[in-house]
């Protein structure tokens, strides 16, 4: 592990253990996006290498975090929900669920149900990260991820450990804070983008060549420094995509992100 990827984990578990609100945790995942979940990561990676914050999706839904990943036959589609290290899984001194943990699987089930009926119009609002264009036909599944809670609550008693278990699905994973530090030597950064009604925002300035042999760049919307990042690491890529680094959409300097909660 590099010195750096031993800091970062270092610095996060570091946070875990403070009794922070939700956002915190959301903000610093998103400044460190080796944190994000990889759970049902196909063959082919996250596809664009982007992950979306706080997807809206159907009047009262939203994903902390969403990416797409496709295999040669289908895709997944990954909607990730976070709440807090210090949530609790089980009341006090029982083995029976904790209702802040009874919420977050009801929160699951109810995605799943407004996306059994809407996917369409889900995976039409991402169409931009579904490249290329050929394989949209594909099957999309959706999967869910829970981050929730710390292991050490569980991770010594049997009968905890079963009832976690017995949660998931195989479209469904449960994940503690703690696991999001492992194997972060093996994990990616990736582009953190907001999605707007023309374009996704791409508010890091992370630069994957591969990403820009398929995104259309008039869907994409970057800072000067972003392109020229993007210009100086995918030369022979920028020119093949019709000059991708000169059609991209320019975000001003001066104008402010808002990250909506």
């Amino acid at each position: 592990m590099s010195k750096g990827t031993q800091e970062l984990r270092e610095q996060y578990l570091a946070l875990l253990d403070k009794n922070e609100k939700e956002q915190v945790y959301q903000k610093f995942i998103e400044d460190h996006t080796q944190l994000v979940p990889r759970e049902f990561v196909q063959n082919h990676g996250v596809a664009c290498q982007i992950v979306l914050r706080k997807l809206p999706f159907g009047a009262d839904y939203k994903s902390d975090f969403f990416f797409l990943s496709k295999s040669s036959d289908d895709w997944n589609a990954v909607f990730v929900e976070i709440e807090k290290p210090s949530s609790l899984f089980f009341r006090e001194g029982t083995n029976e669920f904790h209702r802040d943990f009874v919420h977050a699987l009801q929160q699951i089930g109810q995605w799943r149900a407004w996306l059994d009926d809407n996917q369409a119009a889900l995976l039409n609002m991402v169409n931009t990260m579904r490249v290329p264009e050929t394989m949209r036909r594909n099957k999309t599944y959706d999967k869910f991820v829970l981050v929730y809670g710390r292991r050490a609550e569980y991770h010594a008693n049997d009968i905890r450990r079963g009832l976690i278990r017995a949660q998931e699905r195989p479209d469904f994973k449960i994940m503690t804070f703690d696991s999001l530090a492992e194997d972060l030597e093996h994990k990616d950064e990736l582009m953190l983008g907001i999605r707007r009604n023309e374009y996704i925002d791409l508010i890091n300035e992370v630069c994957d060549d591969i990403a820009f042999r398929w995104l259309e760049p008039t869907e994409i919307r970057v800072t000067e420094a972003h392109r020229e990042k993007i210009r100086g690491v995918t030369p022979a890529f920028a020119n093949k995509n019709t000059g991708f680094a000169d059609r991209v959409l320019i975000r001003n300097e001066s104008e402010k992100i808002e990250l909506a909660e």
